[in-house]
């Protein structure tokens, strides 16, 4: 197997990707091909004893952080996103990973790949930590104003990285609503909770808020784009801020520090747990090719935890699942008569300015 890596994307780029690159090379039989400046990621390896299965793309341009989207990817068609993406389209790698711009990975994916046909928009996904198990949330940052039939297609995409990345059998499959009732929320809202209680092949189990769905109640929430990313990054902020009450109170006294020292292998294992570094990365769903998105500062572990992400979904066929399932939903459509059929798919075109945010969205 083998998989790109956008060697040039992350905050410290190239020496956190080269760092985790060469761990998830050593632990497994997986060939990386680093994408980027050649000369310089060549003189990075030296300091590498053991390299693993590690080959160079050479790519002369680099989209930062800061730069929009839309202009970078039409401007900088050398970049190591560009180059990326057409050695997925090409065949030569079976994934791609990139901890870059994530605006431009969407719309670099968008255009050179495209969506899997019966997909209006891609989406990003997370498999979030909770009480009983992870939970994959989409969308969480790619499309801001989402129809009705969109968080459709997000629920079937959901459902498939759930069952066959996670392993939920049968994925429960909830809206991430400011209610438990079938009336709240937007029309949207509301007309999408009445199609997926309708749709015999979903489980779909309603409404959740925030708090139940760190209760496990579903296994698949889905949301707009604007809803996920502002409930993820309101969830780092309380995981921060109760991170640093606890720090303060386990130093406030000596028995309290007497206290941190009995209790410090469940708060490693607690803070293992919820570390972003050791998540599989944020798969870009519904594009036709495995493309895993990864925060902008993540650590050597990081990157080798999001290469682990792009192996198991290849290795599950992830996207022969989600074409399958979207097929599903068309045909239910069909069935019923709804209309919701009729939205055009619109993945082939390049997005216009005020189609991606305007500062990059990084998930975690």
């Amino acid at each position: 197997m083998r998989i790109a890596l956008d060697a040039m994307g992350s905050d410290n780029a190239p020496d956190v990707e080269l760092e985790g690159a060469v761990h998830a090379s050593l632990d497994s039989d997986i060939e990386i091909v680093l994408v980027g400046d050649e000369v310089l990621l060549e003189e990075k390896l030296k300091k590498f004893s053991k390299k693993g299965n590690i080959t160079i793309c050479h790519a002369s341009e680099v989209i930062g952080m800061d730069e929009k989207p839309v202009i970078a990817v039409r401007k900088k068609r050398d970049s190591s996103l560009h180059v990326g993406m057409r050695l997925v389209k090409e065949g030569e790698v079976q994934g791609f990973v990139s901890a870059g711009n994530t605006g431009a990975v969407m719309v670099t994916a968008r255009t050179i790949l495209g969506s899997i046909p019966g997909v209006a928009r891609s989406a990003i996904s997370q498999a979030l930590p909770t009480i009983y198990g992870d939970v994959v949330m989409l969308d969480l940052g790619a499309n801001v104003d989402c129809t009705t039939r969109q968080l459709c297609e997000f629920a079937e995409m959901g459902i498939a990285y759930s069952r066959y990345a996670l392993g939920v059998e049968e994925p429960r499959v909830a809206l991430l609503n400011i209610g438990e009732e079938g009336g709240k929320g937007g029309a949207v809202a509301r007309e999408a909770y009445d199609i997926l209680s309708a749709t015999s092949h979903i489980n779909f189990v309603g409404n959740i808020e925030p708090r139940t769905f760190y209760e496990s109640k579903a296994d698949v929430v889905v949301c707009d784009g604007f809803i996920g990313n502002l409930f993820l990054k309101t969830s780092e902020a309380v995981a921060y801020f109760m991170g640093k009450m606890l720090r303060e109170y386990f130093e406030s006294s000596s028995m309290s520090k007497i206290g941190a020292v009995l209790s410090g292998k469940a708060l490693r294992q607690m803070r293992h747990r919820v570390d972003p570094n050791e998540l599989p990365g944020a798969p870009l769903l519904g594009i036709n090719g495995t493309i895993i998105i990864q925060h902008g500062s993540s650590s050597p572990r990081g990157i080798e935890s999001a290469i682990r992400g792009a192996r198991v979904a290849i290795e599950n066929n992830l996207n022969d699942h989600i074409r399958n399932n979207i097929m599903k939903l068309r045909d239910a459509d069909i069935s019923s008569g709804d209309s919701i059929t009729d939205e055009k798919d619109d993945s082939s075109k390049l997005p216009e300015a005020s189609e991606i945010p305007e500062t990059p969205e990084e998930v975690q």
